[in-house]
């Protein structure tokens, strides 16, 4: 039988069928070829011995957090502790559009905001590039509606830094939920981990996916695949001169063209070429 994969522990795989929870164990043959399972993977079961026999095709995989099968990716980002950082919000973007993942921003902590020009100016910066912002108070429950009638019927993943409130915010959409909930530290500049592996909860035809929070993003990418994927890029890079521009110093360079124009935003072009310089050529891979 189909099921999914909702949650693992130590090489056991719950997995939902038909409405229903079993722990199962791949087959041997999942080891000698290598085969490494991810929640979120659809799988065929048997249900009599509770084992699982084979993995159906994922339509995008991420690494971090490491969970498939994905269709809206939603970045958690507080406005404070800890504060926000757009350096960090285009590393996940970029890691969710080379999978193809739709993505949502949901801008946290809106209410501690020591300036309100700030929740306008990171709205209009990620609106620029066609990317949804929508800012949440778990105080006020501000956007919290919207958030919802943004995952029904959707398998989500909230991904982002421990700290900025990803499981506070699923036990708001479910009151039945009870993720434990991390806090931030002033005296370690970063949040608590809580969440410590995905766990997939069934939501409205849907599933939510809890993520373990961190506090940076080292992305496996190239030069290259940066200059295809970071956000804002992706429908402007075939309009270069050169199917290979990096967008740094070539010639007739759309993207540069783009910042020029005020198409994308400046700070977002700085954020390309900082991570740009982090990352190797395809040569010197």
């Amino acid at each position: 039988m189909k099921g999914r994969v909702v949650s693992t522990v130590c090489g056991v795989y719950n997995v939902m069928v038909n409405d229903k929870t079993l722990l199962c164990k791949p087959r041997g043959v999942f080891r000698h070829k290598k085969m490494k399972l991810q929640v979120g993977d659809f799988v065929e079961v048997n249900e009599e011995d509770s084992v699982i026999e084979d993995i159906y095709e994922r339509k995008n995989s991420l690494f971090r957090p490491n969970v498939a099968n994905i269709d809206l990716g939603i970045v958690v980002m507080s406005l404070e502790n800890p504060l926000f950082s757009s350096l960090l919000m285009d590393k996940f973007l970029t890691l969710l559009n080379t999978q193809h993942i739709e993505p949502l921003i949901v801008l946290t902590k809106v209410d501690l905001a020591k300036e309100k020009d700030a929740i306008k100016k990171i709205c209009e910066q990620y609106n620029k590039i066609g990317i949804k912002v929508i800012p949440y108070s778990k105080r006020t429950k501000e956007g919290l509606e919207l958030i919802k009638e943004e995952i029904k019927t959707k398998t989500i993943a909230f991904m982002g830094q421990t700290g900025v409130g990803k499981s506070s915010l699923i036990n708001l959409i479910d009151e039945n939920y009870q993720r434990e909930i991390g806090e931030y530290s002033s005296a370690l500049g970063r949040g608590k981990h809580q969440t410590k592996e995905v766990v997939l909860l069934p939501y409205l035809d849907g599933y939510i996916a809890d993520t373990p929070g961190f506090s940076s993003l080292e992305l496996p990418l190239i030069k290259d695949d940066l200059a295809k994927f970071f956000p804002g890029f992706v429908d402007k890079f075939l309009s270069c001169k050169f199917t290979n521009c990096l967008h740094l110093k070539e010639k007739d360079c759309a993207i540069k063209k783009a910042v020029e124009e005020g198409i994308i935003p400046q700070e977002t072009y700085e954020n390309y070429v900082q991570i740009s310089d982090e990352l190797l050529f395809r040569k010197e891979r």
